[in-house]
């Protein structure tokens, strides 16, 4: 991300005017009179040039954006302007600008409906800081009010953009820096977690102003806490933008956005916008708390909608065995490559598709993107199948680079396997199909998923993957959502059938290979850089995939991987159950037989008393028999919590974006030998 973070130049001019202004040049638009509100919000960026800055209206209008036409959120919420980002007259008190409070869809552009009012705010309080200067200091030389402008600029913050995944906040970043892409004095910072603090903190000390700043919750909290500079600049912040608040609170970060308010300027001496897709009971709490009393609701959303959801075909596949797991979902990954082969077979195109697998824990993520990685030879794409991983394990660097990766793909045929850092506010454009293995956090959380996928008007398809013992949660949560049934039998049947009419007439692609990539890259793709062909013969690789995944990469499967796959998915499950409308034990034992049955582990993990007296299920039915026979040893869940050697210890892992993960740790000891644990 650093890359796309230079450092600003300093100010050394004042700040642009706007596109229009009144015959006196140095009149502050925020002195003006608001223009009256119209019936229907204006449609086109030129409706409302009058109230934008040059340099804005030139980067919307023609580079980097090159925008004709607002989207409907746009539209709402820039048709305020400039009422919408006018600047404190008085002290630090804001009380011309309003709050808002704004509903709208993920995809729906409104990153740039928050960023431009933030900007033109930021704009219009430098203006006035420089007004007043001069007026306060009538024989200030230009140089002086210059220095001045640049020292006020460097000890506040125009705004503060609260995102809940490090993905979208880095989205958020990227797009402000190209709104800001002809004002080189201004300065956008991006505070996450995954990367480097220090590099971070580095960036705000040497940078003139720090005038919108992008945020997780997490890495916000940290550096208030520690860093007096941040937390000076950000006393005197004018703009909190909530985005995706409706998920900020899903993911627990309500106290962390308290703590970062109670760091700000209060209720009545800030200006607050409040992003959301849904306007739960939860968020008009928020909303009470952190807007003013008279706020302004704006809801983009109309009220005979059907949500995009719905017009995306779902289906839902209860497997009969858990070994029937992951040779389903290669299937259906096959399935979608042959499918989307063929209609660009028809278009004389050479994509073949995307695809996001979705996975509930990192530990079963990255399992899931070593097997695709070794089976991606089985699939129609072969070689040209590009697999790209990303959950909270993946420091931010290599996140931000996976990320780019898919999302740049424009041929064969590429899979991102994730966790919920990719659920939701990041777009990644053509995605064919999404996929859900196990279940989702929630009910809504299911549908942000699904939603990756026909975007844009395009179609796509959504498909969800559950145990036989994780099947209640689509009769108790999601049964106003059409899923229809895709058993694994069907999906088979259909995938041969494909693939004997691929063999009846295989046809080629192949493309001119365009510029090889940047010798600073370190993620060439190789779909960009080589002619691609799709081998003529499929159906031998399709039916040979369930022997191959079973005799070649299940058995080459390191046994304390698995277990702490297990470990990590015990811990997601175990407090679901009321949702599956089952019991924890029921949870216990199916996932000891998936670690058996779908991943080849010999025998079942062993898990102590102490453990599942902590997850509040040990009722003194554990039979003696299922004790370790070997104290320790190679992936037992012996007395100390995790087993290994003298045992595992019990650590969570908390990032920004990503929910309390279970996971195991090594705290000593060696690997045994024994059969039992």
């Amino acid at each position: 991300m650093h890359r796309c973070l230079p450092l600003r130049a300093s100010f050394s001019s004042t700040v642009p005017a706007p596109v229009a202004s009144t015959p006196d040049a140095t009149t502050s638009p925020a002195a003006s009179a608001p223009a009256p509100e119209p019936a229907q919000p204006p449609r086109t960026y030129a409706s409302i040039k009058a109230s934008l800055h040059a340099p804005v209206y030139r980067a919307v209008t023609e580079k980097p954006f090159k925008y004709e036409t607002m989207t409907d959120v746009q539209a709402a919420v820039l048709s305020r302007l400039p009422r919408l980002s006018s600047s404190p007259e008085q002290g630090d008190a804001i009380e011309a600008a309003q709050d808002l409070l704004v509903r709208a869809k993920t995809g729906t552009g409104k990153t740039l409906g928050f960023l431009i009012p933030a900007l033109e705010g930021r704009l219009r309080d430098l203006e006035t800081f420089l007004e007043n200067y001069q007026r306060e200091n009538p024989k200030a030389s230009s140089h002086e009010a210059k220095k001045a402008l640049a020292a006020h600029a460097k000890s506040t913050v125009g705004a503060l953009i609260l995102s809940p995944t490090r993905e979208l906040a880095t989205q958020i970043a990227n797009e402000a820096i190209a709104l800001t892409s002809h004002l080189p004095q201004l300065g956008v910072r991006l505070l996450v977690g995954g990367a480097s603090k220090s590099n971070q903190l580095r960036e705000w000390i040497r940078s003139p102003s720090n005038d919108i700043v992008v945020a997780t919750p997490g890495r916000c909290v940290d550096v208030l806490q520690t860093e007096p500079s941040v937390r000076k600049a950000l006393a005197k912040t004018r703009l909190l933008i909530l985005d995706e608040a409706d998920t900020l609170l899903d993911m627990g970060f309500s106290d962390d956005i308290a703590t970062v308010a109670n760091h700000l300027p209060d209720v009545n001496h800030r200006q607050t916008f409040l992003f959301s897709a849904t306007v739960s009971k939860q968020i008009r709490e928020v909303a009470r708390k952190s807007l003013k009393t008279e706020h302004e609701y704006i809801d983009t959303v109309p009220a005979d909608e059907v949500d995009t959801h719905l017009h995306i075909p779902q289906f839902h596949t209860i497997l009969p065995k858990a070994e029937d797991q992951l040779v389903h979902v290669l299937r259906l990954l096959a399935h979608d490559q042959l499918l989307w082969a063929q209609e660009a077979a028809k278009n004389g195109g050479t994509g073949g598709g995307k695809a996001v697998v979705f996975l509930p824990t990192t530990r079963l993520t990255e399992m899931f993107a070593s097997i695709l990685l070794q089976m991606k030879a089985h699939l129609p794409w072969g070689r040209d199948t590009l697999i790209v991983e990303i959950h909270s394990k993946k420091n931010q660097t290599q996140r931000t680079r996976a990320s780019d990766l898919f999302r740049r793909a424009s041929s064969g045929y590429s899979i991102l396997v994730t966790s919920d850092v990719s659920a939701r506010g990041v777009d990644y454009p053509g995605v064919t199909r999404v996929i859900q293995v196990g279940i989702p956090p929630s009910r809504d959380m299911y549908i942000h998923r699904v939603g990756r996928t026909g975007r844009a008007g395009k179609a796509g398809r959504g498909d969800l993957v559950l145990l036989p013992w994780e099947s209640g949660f689509i009769s108790w949560q999601l049964n106003d959502i059409p899923l229809k049934p895709c058993t694994v039998g069907d999906t088979q049947r259909e995938l041969v059938k494909l693939a004997s009419e691929w063999d009846a007439n295989p046809p080629t692609f192949t493309k001119p290979t365009p510029a090889p990539p940047s010798r600073n890259s370190r993620f060439p793709s190789r779909l960009q850089t080589r002619p691609m062909s799709i081998p003529p013969v499929l159906s031998p690789r399709i039916d040979a995939l369930p022997d191959s995944l079973k005799t070649n990469v299940l058995p080459a499967l390191d046994s304390i991987t698995v277990r702490e796959t297990f470990a990590s998915l015990l811990g997601y499950y175990i407090n679901k159950a009321h949702e599956l409308r089952t019991t924890k034990q029921v949870v216990l034992t199916g996932l000891k037989r998936w670690s058996v049955e779908a991943l080849g582990l010999e025998e079942e993990p062993y898990v102590s008393d102490e453990f599942l007296n902590r997850l509040g299920m040990n009722d003194g039915r554990t039979k003696r028999r299922d004790k370790p026979r070997y104290g320790g040893g190679r992936g037992g869940y012996g007395g100390g919590g995790f087993g290994g050697g003298r045992g595992r210890s019990e650590s969570y892992d908390r990032s920004d974006g990503a929910r309390w993960e279970r996971r195991g740790r090594q705290s000593g000891g060696g690997r045994s030998n024994s059969s039992r644990y």
